[in-house]
């Protein structure tokens, strides 16, 4: 059986830095894991900030479940946390019918 899942698809205009991630996910209550070029957000097991350091990129964001209902809890949860700390962002949340489910941001640019 095949299963099917919801998945984010996030930008950042002005990534912070690996070690900035931390600290701001940390004083707001997750439990952090803090990769070479990573951080995860413990709480949630499949989201994580990655490609972080070095020159592999500016970052990425990577998050999918199960059930959408419990993605949308968690990535609000966490939009709070970088719009807390000013970063501006965007998440689109889609179903695993590749259906938008929901739309968060922060000071994100209109066109």
């Amino acid at each position: 059986m095949h299963e099917e899942y919801s998945h984010l698809a996030a930008e950042i205009i002005k990534w912070p830095s690996k070690a900035e991630l931390v600290l701001m996910f940390e004083a707001d209550g997750y439990a952090v894991t803090e990769g070479r070029y990573s951080v995860r957000l413990k709480d949630f097991d499949h989201f994580a900030f990655r490609e972080l350091g070095g020159d592999i990129s500016q970052g990425c964001i990577t998050a999918d479940h199960t059930s959408t209902e419990e993605l949308i809890a968690f990535s609000t949860r966490v939009s709070k946390t970088l719009s807390k700390a000013g970063v501006k962002h965007r998440f689109e949340i889609y179903n695993e019918k590749e259906e938008l489910a929901a739309y968060l941001h922060y000071d994100w640019p209109q066109n």
